[in-house]
Order: structure tokens, then C-alpha cells, then sequence
């Protein structure tokens, strides 16, 4: 295929343009591993900055984003992956694995080691340490690009996982200040027929309950309580847990706690 196609390829790929978002750091002292590794991976698509030891990457992650960047397009704050040999002069890959786990900005960072021996000691050092993966050199370039492809799906799913526990937190406690609230008891009209069961769950989560909580109380499926939630939002139009109390306080439903 000709480069012309090739460009082509990527600007329509979803998967490349994913991967140009991503920032990886690999860190070796061989020369011909940073050269051959790096541009492999940025012909996948990835950022790439190569450091030949330890305190070069270190420098790396402190300095302004637009660093070793040609194109003058930002870098995420952080590494989405660090890729290290484990035997460097100076610190090695174990010092810097220790080092970047016991960071608080740097600990989330995935980190892949290399090792030039299948040392069964080292993995167990390094795996006890907080290494995600190991690889042996010689190694398959695509064997490390799935490795990182999966490590950075893994933690995306993580921190939506996260998010939306916070997104919960936070409705509850919205929740909790909503029945606080000594406003002026004004009751809205409403055509909503609720069913008692509906109603039962309405008044369970009007007092912050979740749904397994809620399950648990009335001693139904939780996929049953999520399927009431479901038409409890669609008759009363709302979308939120935090709506659905409003509105409950509006049209009397429940009363001001």
C-alpha cells in the first residue's frame, strides 16, 4: 500500500486515533530498543517520548505538557503507560517501579517491565512491587502493543467505575439536603397514578436508600427494584434519583423530612 493509503487508513480509524490521544514512556539505555520500540508504537498511533534512564523520565512527567511533542498538540498530564527495562545503570526498573507506586500522582500509571532473562525472581519482585506486566526480550512488538491497548482499556473502565460511584455519592447527598430543606409546603396537582409498590419504593428512596439496599428491605430481586426505578422515571419524567424526590416533595408523594 502507498504512504498516501496508509494515511488514509489512520485518519478513519477509530482504533489509531484512540491511540493518538495516549501518551506512552518507554525507558530503556539500549539505543536500538528506544528507536525500534518507539517508533513502532508511535506508527500504531501512540505519543511517544523514549527516556534512557530512570531520572530522565522522572524529568520527563515534572516538565510542561508540550514537551518532545513535534505536532505542538498537548500531553495528557500524566503517562497513560511506562514501559521500563529492569537492568539500567543508575536506578533500574525496580527502583523506578517502587518509586512510581509510592507517588501519589504517578501511582494509577500502568507499568510494563522488560527484562533481558526469564528470571523467575525478578517477576516475583517485580509483580510484589506493583508491576502490571512483564515481557522478556526479545519480544513480538504486537504482543507489547496489545499488552498496552488492554492496560489502558482496563483503566478506563476503572475510573468510569469510579466516576460513577461518585456520581451516586453525590446524588444521595443531594437527596439528603433536598428533605432538609424547611421550604413552604406547596403541593403541585398531579394526574401520576402510583401503584402502592411504587410508592413503597419511592419512600425508600427518598430516604437515600440505594437500590440493593431497597432490594433488600422489601426481599425482591434487585433487577425487579431496577425495573420500578424504570417506571417510576418514565411516569414522572424525570431522570435522576434527585428529580424523582422534587418532584415526590411536590406533589406530596412524601412528606418533608
Amino acid at each position: 500500500k502507498s504512504s498516501d493509503s496508509d494515511e488514509t487508513t489512520q485518519q478513519v480509524d477509530p482504533q489509531f486515533r484512540e491511540r493518538n490521544r495516549r501518551w506512552i514512556v518507554l525507558v530503556d539505555d539500549e539505543e536500538g530498543i528506544r528507536q525500534t520500540v518507539g517508533d513502532y508504537l508511535y506508527d500504531q498511533g501512540y505519543k511517544v517520548t523514549a527516556c534512557a534512564d530512570a531520572t530522565a523520565l522522572l524529568q520527563v512527567v515534572s516538565l510542561p505538557s508540550t514537551l518532545n511533542n513535534d505536532d505542538a498538540q498537548p500531553l495528557p498530564v500524566l503517562p497513560d503507560v511506562i514501559i521500563s527495562d529492569i537492568r539500567m545503570p543508575g536506578k533500574d526498573g525496580m527502583d523506578l517501579l517502587r518509586y512510581v507506586r509510592g507517588n501519589a500522582r504517578l501511582e494509577r500509571v500502568p507499568l510494563v517491565l522488560l527484562t533481558a532473562k526469564p528470571m523467575t525472581q525478578d517477576r516475583i519482585d517485580g509483580y510484589d512491587a506493583g508491576a502490571d506486566r512483564y515481557l522478556t526480550k526479545p519480544f513480538d512488538p504486537e504482543e507489547l502493543l496489545a499488552i498496552i491497548d488492554n492496560l489502558i482499556v482496563r483503566k478506563k473502565q476503572m475510573t468510569k467505575g469510579k466516576a460513577q460511584l461518585v456520581e451516586v455519592a453525590e446524588e444521595l447527598q443531594n437527596i439528603k439536603q433536598i428533605l432538609k430543606i424547611n421550604a413552604v409546603k406547596v403541593v403541585q396537582k398531579t394526574d401520576v397514578y402510583l401503584t402502592p409498590t411504587q410508592r413503597e419504593v419511592l419512600d425508600f428512596v427518598c430516604e437515600g436508600k440505594r437500590n440493593k439496599e431497597i432490594a433488600i428491605e422489601k426481599g425482591i430481586t434487585h433487577e425487579r427494584i431496577k425495573s420500578i426505578m424504570q417506571e417510576l422515571y418514565f411516569q414522572t419524567e424525570t431522570t435522576t434519583r434527585t428529580e424523582l424526590v422534587r418532584w415526590a416533595l411536590k406533589t406530596g408523594y412524601v412528606s418533608r423530612r
